[in-house]
Order: structure tokens, then C-alpha cells, then sequence
């Protein structure tokens, strides 16, 4: 794969893209900036400044964590396990995260590489259409998302400000819970890139299978002889980014997952403990805790189903240009692709564990109590 090369090659993204990027770049998520592609040894160390420079943060709330001592209100030692649990968690998370973007920055490289291919060849007015709706649907995910985690966590915080010890406390996991949801926003900017390239390929074939009556057959095979290949190329293309980003994302998908599900349970009993101690606190903004981290799982759930349901109705697509010639040995070509597909299916996983989709959350909320 070109992610194991040693090259320095300028990549052509659009600016609007390239903001994003630069963003998970300095939040250390990433050791790709949008600019440059690059494998070398020298150049990941000195693309990799802002992972080691959480790391280093990361070590510093540690040890300021256990230089303070936390005693929970009214000697509730199960509260305190909560507390520590999700704060070590949260911050095994973080630093799976940060060891991860260095490590498998490689396969970010070449997912970008691979995509600036595909989209120095398409460039016509309908794709240029989709890709300023993709881009104003990813700074809608992204924008409003942050927003909306920034404004709970410091509109909590500002309600919690007469107690030391809660704000030490709440601050101190803060920043990685950040990093941790930014994390899936990332999965999620991948996914979209992944979804559009399916979508108007997808549309390709369907535009081809309905010219069937506007022309006659012997053209129409033909010109389904001669792009079948660059179909075929662009699907191999679109498979090698979801192999890239499944790379560079082995474990933190899983490790997120699993950190929100304690933060959640945590913050569960936080708001009825706080309830039940009758501490000057609303309702609403206790559990108000609980929605980031809801909300951001459920928009990954449903951006990774919906790129997975893009990807199955090629086959469909494609057997409907299959039933409408009748060259034998260009149907025989059209089984092949379908073959390909097969072979090829571009499905996300969580380590491997389960796939990314609304099925495992259904799972979840349909379990016994």
C-alpha cells in the first residue's frame, strides 16, 4: 500500500476541508495537518509535537490528582470508586488515543492520499454540488457538536465554582473527555468522505442503468464496456480508504466507546447522589451531563450506518446495468465487479468486537434490567 512509502507529496484538498484537519492536528488526534503527506521517520517525530505534548499533560494531571486528596461527601466510598474509575478510564482513553495518531498516523497519510485521487477525477458541476453539501454537513456535525459540549461542560462548571474540591475534580477529566469525543468527530469526517465518494458512484450506475432506452444497445454495451473498468478501480479506491481509516483507528473507536459507557453510568449515579444529598444544584444540569456523550455516540451509530447502507445498494445498482445487456462476455465483467464487491464490502468494526451501527444500540437499550 502507498501508506508504507517514503514520500513527501503535496495532497490537493479543499480549504474547507483542510480546516478541520488542521484542527485535529493540533489537538495532537492526528500527525497528518492537510498539507503534505509524509512516512518518514524524522518528519512523524516532528509531525507527532502535540501528541507527546498531551501525553505530557496527561502525566501532570495524574500526578496532581494524587497529590490532592479527594474525600467524597458523607463517606460515600461507592461514589469514590465511580469517580475514580471514570477518571482513570477517561484518561487510559486519552492516552490510547494520543499512542495510536503517532503509531498508525501512517494509514491517515494514505487515506487522504487515496481521497485526493479519487477527487482530482471527478470534478464535475454535480460533484462539486455534493462535496459543498458534504462540507456544510460535516461543519454542522462537527461545529455543533463541539458547541454543544463546550457550552454543558463550562455551563456545569460555572454551577459548581463555590466547591473546591468538585471543581478540581470535574476540570481535571475534563480535557480528556474532550479529546475523546473529538476522537469519534474524527471517525465521523472519515465516514462522510467514505459516504459522498459511495453516493455518486452509486449514482453513476444508477444514470447508467436507466440510459438503457435512450440509446441503442450496441452503443450502450460499449459504453458500459469502457467505464466498467474505471468503476471497478474507483470502488477498489473507495475500499482502500476504509481499509486505511479501519487502520488508523484499530482501538480507539472501542476504547471510546467503552469510556462513555462508564462516564455515563458514572454520571448516572452522580446525579442521583447529588439529588439525594440535596445539594443547590438543578436537575436539568445534572443530567445534562449525560447528553454529550448520548448524542455523540448516536451520530456516530448513524453516520457509519448510513455510509455501510451507501455501500449495499451498489450491488443492486449494478445488477440492474447486468439485466440490461445482452453481451455475454460483458455480463461475465459486470459479475466480476459484483465479485470484487463481495470480496470487498466496507464494513466498520469496533476491534473487531461488533460493527459500528444503530444495531448494537438498540442491543443495548432493548437489554433487562
Amino acid at each position: 500500500m502507498e501508506t508504507n512509502k517514503t514520500l513527501f507529496q503535496k495532497l490537493d484538498l479543499q480549504t474547507p476541508l483542510r480546516i478541520p484537519l488542521r484542527m485535529f492536528y493540533v489537538m495532537g488526534l492526528s500527525i497528518f495537518d492537510g498539507r503534505q503527506h509524509c512516512c518518514t521517520t524524522f518528519e512523524k517525530v516532528k509531525r507527532a509535537k502535540f501528541c507527546i505534548l498531551n501525553i505530557f499533560i496527561i502525566f501532570f494531571v495524574i500526578i496532581a490528582i494524587s497529590i490532592y486528596n479527594y474525600d467524597p461527601p458523607y463517606g460515600d466510598n461507592f461514589g469514590k470508586f465511580n469517580d475514580k474509575l471514570k477518571l482513570g478510564v477517561v484518561i487510559a482513553a486519552h492516552l490510547v488515543i494520543l499512542c495510536e495518531s503517532v503509531i498508525a498516523g501512517g494509514y491517515t497519510n494514505g487515506f487522504f492520499q487515496i481521497y485526493s485521487k479519487i477527487h482530482l477525477k471527478s470534478s464535475t458541476d454535480h460533484h462539486w454540488k455534493s462535496e459543498m453539501k458534504l462540507y456544510w454537513k460535516l461543519f454542522s456535525y462537527l461545529g455543533g457538536s463541539i458547541a454543544f459540549i463546550l457550552s454543558v461542560e463550562i455551563t456545569y462548571l460555572m454551577q459548581v465554582l463555590d466547591k473546591d474540591d468538585w471543581l478540581v475534580y470535574f476540570t481535571s477529566y475534563t480535557p480528556c473527555v474532550f479529546i475523546c469525543r473529538c476522537r469519534l468527530l474524527q471517525f465521523i469526517l472519515s465516514l462522510e468522505l467514505i459516504r459522498v465518494e459511495l453516493e455518486q458512484l452509486n449514482r453513476e450506475l444508477l444514470q447508467s442503468a436507466k440510459g438503457t432506452g435512450k440509446v441503442q444497445m450496441k452503443f450502450y454495451e460499449k459504453f458500459i464496456c469502457n467505464v466498467l473498468p474505471q468503476w471497478m478501480k474507483r470502488y477498489e479506491d473507495i475500499f482502500e480508504m476504509s481499509h486505511s481509516l479501519s487502520k488508523s483507528m484499530p482501538i480507539s473507536p472501542l476504547v471510546v466507546f467503552i469510556a462513555a459507557y462508564i462516564k455515563i453510568l458514572s454520571d448516572c449515579y452522580w446525579a442521583y447522589w447529588v439529588n439525594y444529598a440535596k445539594f443547590k444544584i438543578n436537575e436539568i444540569f445534572e443530567c445534562s451531563l449525560l447528553l454529550p456523550s448520548v448524542l455523540n455516540i448516536l451520530l456516530v451509530l448513524v453516520v457509519s450506518k448510513n455510509c455501510m447502507r451507501t455501500a449495499k445498494l451498489i450491488p443492486q445498482s449494478l445488477h440492474s446495468i447486468r439485466h440490461s445487456v445482452g453481451n455475454l462476455c460483458l455480463s461475465r465483467k459486470i459479475q466480476h465487479f459484483s465479485l470484487q464487491i463481495c470480496h470487498q464490502q466496507i464494513i466498520f468494526k469496533a476491534f473487531g468486537c461488533f460493527t459500528i451501527d444503530c444495531y448494537i444500540a438498540s442491543g443495548v437499550l432493548l437489554q433487562p434490567i
